[in-house]
């Protein structure tokens, strides 16, 4: 148990020496935080109204009450506001009448919308101004849900990635070897592979859950982490066994890192009749249990036939790998 512990020390060393591997530490965090700057605005459902000095405070004072306003001194500074990353409509006086500006990206359907909410804050009496919030969960358009689902699935399966790349490293210096024939059986080298890929895998999704707003469900997320272990060991020895020195090891992970996630997101594109072919993915499971997370359903049987699913996947790899190191079994 003490060899097994030193071990799993060990890789953590070897993953944090590695400038490569500590960026696949980090990657789920950056990709989170480029997910929000990208697609932060998109689930936002309050109207933003920036008016430029021209607009007097009671027209200021209406309009409040469809939307957040802030006022700028200049319409110099009020279209810079406007022309920013996130969807703010401009406000201006023409002629003693309201003009709103637009950046010219929204779509037809939000620039008619903003016209009416204006409109019937401007007209409308105080009295017939009643009406009352209610939280709904936003959501986002198709590329908002595929972007978020490719990175959470990046983030079950960095760790596995990130300490495949550990063990490349040991093949290119020849540690690989001496271990091959040291005391340590076969068993605890997979084990002391296993368990860092493991925790790197949950620190990943937990990083990515709580940086995408998505903590309420991180429990749920972290029980499918720990059943994805089948994918993480698939994955780590699959970059063990293909590649022999770090550039081998690269040209192998941009192969085996777009497959893991374009395959299973492809099914969202597939009849139901012949989804059974993805049956045999385990990260089909995968992306179906992370479907049914984020939609607030019943991720229990995908979560479920992840473990079961890539257990095989596992075993396979881990045997194609000693055959590939010439480590031999049962020591």
């Amino acid at each position: 148990m003490k060899s097994l512990f030193i071990s799993v020390a060990r890789e953590f060393k070897l993953i944090f020496r590695n400038g490569l591997s500590l960026y696949m530490v980090f990657a789920p965090a950056l990709l989170a935080i480029v997910f929000i700057l990208v697609f932060g605005a998109v689930n936002e459902t309050t109207l933003k109204l920036a008016a430029d000095g021209t607009v007097d405070a009671e027209t200021v004072q209406k309009l409040e009450r469809i939307a957040d306003v802030s006022t700028y001194e200049s319409t110099e500074r009020m279209q810079a506001r406007v022309l920013s990353a996130d969807a703010v409509v401009g406000v201006t006086m023409d002629a003693d009448n309201v003009k709103l500006v637009f950046e010219g990206n929204e779509g037809e359907e939000f620039i008619a919308a903003t016209e009416q909410l204006a409109g019937m804050a401007l007209t409308a009496p105080d009295s017939a101004m009643q009406y009352k919030t209610e939280a709904v969960k936003a959501k986002g358009g198709l590329a908002y849900q595929i972007s978020m689902i490719s990175v959470l699935l990046m983030s079950l399966f960095i760790g596995g990635a990130t300490v495949g790349l550990a063990i490349v490293d040991e093949r290119e210096n020849n540690v690989i070897r001496a271990v091959a024939v040291s005391p340590m059986r076969f068993s605890e080298f997979v084990i002391s592979k296993l368990i860092p890929s493991v925790i790197l895998g949950l620190v990943g999704i937990a990083t990515a859950v709580l940086i995408m707003g998505k903590g309420g469900e991180l429990a749920r997320f972290l029980l499918l982490a720990l059943c994805s272990t089948g994918v993480l060991g698939l994955m780590l020895f699959a970059v063990g066994a293909f590649a022999a020195n770090q550039i081998a090891a690269i040209g192998a992970l941009k192969l085996m890192v777009p497959l893991a996630m374009i395959l299973p997101i492809s099914a969202m594109f597939v009849a139901d009749k012949w989804q059974p072919l993805y049956y045999v993915l385990p990260m089909y499971w995968q992306y179906r249990a992370v479907d049914a997370i984020l939609k607030g359903g019943n991720a229990f049987w995908p979560t479920l036939l992840t473990l079961l699913v890539g257990i095989p996947w596992f075993l396979a790899a881990v045997w194609f790998f000693a055959k590939k190191v010439k480590f031999r079994f049962g020591r």
